[in-house]
C-alpha cells in the first residue's frame, strides 16, 4: 500500500474511532487519498458524506451540520475535506464563524510534500498550515513511512481539541486543522485490502467544569434587582439557567436566537423598553448575561453602565455534571426576594404599554426600512412602520420587514435567521410563547454561507428549517443552492426579504442626510434582481409571497423552496 493511501486510511479510521460521522468533501486531486478513504467508509455505511464543488459552501455546510448536531443533543465534530492551495483559503470564512461561534469543525486540508514549498510548484502554499487563522490547533503531517501512525494519533487529538473542555476553563469547542502532505501516487493500489477500517465508536461528551463565579456571584445576584440579558448562546441549550430565572421571576431581555427567549418573563422588544424606561434600567443592580449579545446599541449601553454588576454565565451550563450542579444550588441559592413580583411586573407592563413613538431613538424608516438602533438625534427620522397597516394584508403595498418576519415565525418549527436586518426585524416581533425555536450564525454575524449553513443545520438536527434572510445575503451565498444531482431537496424553506439592496446601512451612520450622495451606489447597492430564475436554475421550487397571509400559508406548508417576499425597497 502506498504511503498516501495508508496515511489517509489511518486518519479516517481514527476519526471513526473518535466518533466522527459527518464529512463534507470538495473534489480535488491532491486530496484524493482522503476522498477515496472517505468514499470507502461511506460505502460501508460508516460515514454520512456530502459533496460540494465550492469549498466555501462546503465549509459552511459542515458548520451547519455541527450546529444542528449540537441542537439535537448529538454534538460531535464535522470534517470538511479540501485540496491544496486557494481551496484551503476558501474555508476561512466558515472556520472563523466556527471559531467565534464555538463549533467543532475539522478542516482536513491536503498539501504537497514539504520539499515542494517555496519552489513555485502548482497550488503549493509555502506554509499551508498557517492559512487558516483562529483555529484551536493546527497540525502539519509530513509525508513519509511513519505518516500513517502519526495521522492516527493526531486525528484522535484533533477531535478532542475541537470538542474543547468547556467555557469555564477557557477551552470551548472550535475548529482544528489537519494539514496532510500527500505524495504521489495519490490513488489506492488495485491490490490494497477492501476492508481497512477499525471499529466505529460513539463520542461521549465529558461533563464540563462549573465556573467558580457562578456560585460566588451569579447565584447571590438573584436576590437583587436583577435582570437577564440573553444573546446568541452558540446553539447551546439553557434549561438550567432558564429554570432559575423563571423560579426567581427575573425579567429577561433576549435576542431572537437566545434560548432565554422562551422565558415566561420575556420583555418583548426590549430595546424599545430600554430607550423609553431609563428609570427601570437604572434600577438594575445585577445583570446576568448569557451568550453573546450583539444586536443593539441599547444592550451595549446597558452593559457599560457605571456601577452595574455584570455576571456572565457559561453557555454550556447544562453540560456540568448533575451532582456538581446540585451542590452549587445547595451552597449558594438565595430566597426569592420580597418585591420581586412588582419588579418584574414593571418590566412586563413597560413592554406592553410603551409605544414606538414614545422612546428617544425610535426604529425609524428610510423608504419604510427600519433603522438599526441609531444613537443619532431622531429629528430627521421618519415614523416607524406599523404591522397593522391594512395594505400589508391585501398586497396593495409592499410588506415591511417586521410584518414579513412575524408571518414567517407564525407557524411552529425551527427558524434559522439571517444577519443584518432580518434578525432585527424578528427581534421586534417575537413575543413570549412564540411557536418557533430560533438559531443563527452570530459568531461573527456575517451574511456569507447562510444557505449552506441552514441546509447543514437541517441535516444535523433532523428538523425542517425555515431560513429567513435578506436579498444581499442570498445573492452572496447563492452557490449554497447547488447540490449533487442525486441529492434530494433538503427540508429547508428559504424566505428572502427582497428590498433591492443593503438596507442595514440606512440604519447606521451611513444613512445620514449629508452622506446621501454616496449612499445609493456604495451602500444601498441596488441590484434589480428577483430570484425566480436563480432558484429554478439551481433546481429549487419558487414562489413569491406579497401578503402576510401568503407568507404564513407558505410557512405552514413546510414545502421546501425559495419564497421571495418583496418588501419596501431601500431607496423607495
Amino acid at each position: 500500500m502506498n504511503t498516501s493511501t495508508a496515511t489517509a486510511r489511518a486518519l479516517v479510521s481514527a476519526l471513526l474511532a473518535a466518533g466522527v460521522r459527518d464529512v463534507v468533501v470538495s473534489p480535488g486531486s491532491r486530496s484524493a487519498p482522503l476522498t477515496y478513504a472517505v468514499a470507502e467508509a461511506t460505502a460501508a455505511g460508516l460515514l454520512d458524506v456530502r459533496v460540494r464543488i465550492d469549498e466555501r459552501e462546503a465549509g459552511f455546510l459542515a458548520l451547519g451540520i455541527a450546529k444542528g448536531r449540537r441542537a439535537a443533543g448529538t454534538e460531535r465534530p464535522v470534517a470538511v475535506v479540501t485540496t491544496s492551495g486557494s481551496a484551503v483559503a476558501n474555508l476561512h470564512p466558515a472556520v472563523l464563524e466556527a471559531s467565534y461561534g464555538c463549533l467543532p469543525l475539522l478542516a482536513l486540508t491536503a498539501d504537497r510534500p514539504a520539499r515542494l514549498r517555496a519552489t513555485g510548484a502548482n497550488q503549493t502554499i509555502d506554509d499551508q498550515s498557517l492559512v487558516l487563522s483562529d483555529v484551536r490547533e493546527r497540525f502539519d503531517l509530513t509525508a513519509g513511512p511513519d505518516a500513517a501512525a502519526l495521522a492516527a494519533d493526531v486525528a484522535a487529538t484533533a477531535v478532542r481539541l475541537s470538542m474543547g473542555e468547556g467555557f469555564a476553563g477557557g477551552r470551548p469547542p472550535g475548529p482544528v486543522q489537519l494539514n496532510v502532505q500527500f505524495d504521489v501516487p495519490l490513488v489506492p493500489d488495485a491490490a490494497d485490502p477492501d476492508a481497512w477500517w477499525g471499529s466505529k465508536a460513539r463520542l461521549e461528551r465529558e461533563p464540563v467544569p462549573l465556573d467558580s463565579a457562578f456560585v460566588r456571584t451569579v447565584l447571590p445576584a438573584l436576590a437583587g434587582e436583577v435582570a437577564a440579558l440573553g444573546g446568541d448562546a452558540f446553539g447551546l441549550s439553557a434549561e438550567r439557567l432558564g429554570g432559575l430565572l423563571a423560579e426567581f421571576r427575573v425579567p429577561v431581555l433576549a435576542e431572537p436566537s437566545s434560548p432565554l427567549l422562551r422565558s415566561p418573563h420575556l420583555v418583548t422588544d426590549h430595546t424599545r423598553v430600554l430607550d423609553a424606561r431609563g428609570d427601570l434600567a437604572e434600577r438594575i443592580t445585577d445583570l446576568i448575561v448569557l451568550g453573546k449579545p450583539t444586536l443593539s446599541r441599547q444592550d451595549q449601553r446597558l452593559l457599560s453602565r457605571p456601577g452595574l454588576r455584570v455576571h456572565r454565565v457559561q453557555p454550556d451550563l447544562d453540560q456540568v455534571a448533575g451532582e456538581e450542579w446540585q451542590a452549587a444550588l445547595a451552597q449558594a441559592l438565595p430566597e426569592v426576594p420580597t418585591g420581586r413580583d412588582a419588579w418584574t411586573a414593571a418590566w412586563l407592563d413597560a413592554a406592553r404599554t410603551v409605544q414606538p413613538d414614545e422612546h428617544s431613538a425610535p426604529p425609524a424608516t428610510r423608504g419604510g426600512t427600519p433603522h438599526a438602533d441609531l444613537d443619532d438625534d431622531p429629528a430627521h427620522l421618519d415614523d416607524p412602520a406599523h404591522l397593522d397597516d391594512p395594505a400589508h394584508l391585501d398586497g396593495s403595498a409592499p410588506l415591511t420587514g417586521e410584518a414579513a418576519a412575524a408571518a414567517v415565525a407564525g407557524a411552529p418549527g425551527t427558524v434559522y435567521i439571517g444577519s443584518s436586518n432580518a434578525v432585527r426585524y424578528l427581534d421586534r416581533v417575537l413575543a413570549p410563547g412564540a411557536p418557533v425555536e430560533v438559531f443563527a450564525s452570530r459568531g461573527l454575524a456575517g451574511i456569507d454561507g447562510l444557505v449552506s449553513t441552514a441546509i447543514g443545520f437541517a441535516a444535523g438536527s433532523g428538523r425542517p428549517v425555515r431560513l429567513l434572510l435578506g436579498d444581499v445575503s442570498l445573492l452572496h451565498g447563492i452557490g449554497g443552492l447547488l447540490r449533487e444531482a442525486e441529492e434530494p431537496l433538503p427540508p429547508v424553506q428559504i424566505f428572502v426579504l427582497n428590498d433591492d439592496g443593503g438596507a442595514i446601512f440606512a440604519g447606521l451612520e451611513h444613512g445620514r442626510p449629508h452622506l446621501a450622495a454616496h449612499f445609493p451606489r456604495f451602500f444601498a447597492t441596488a441590484h434589480g434582481r428577483t430570484f425566480a430564475e436563480l432558484a429554478r436554475g439551481y433546481g429549487w421550487p419558487y414562489a413569491v409571497c406579497r401578503t402576510t397571509a401568503e407568507v404564513g400559508a407558505a410557512a405552514a406548508t413546510g414545502e421546501p423552496g425559495v419564497y421571495e417576499i418583496p418588501i419596501v425597497p431601500v431607496l423607495g
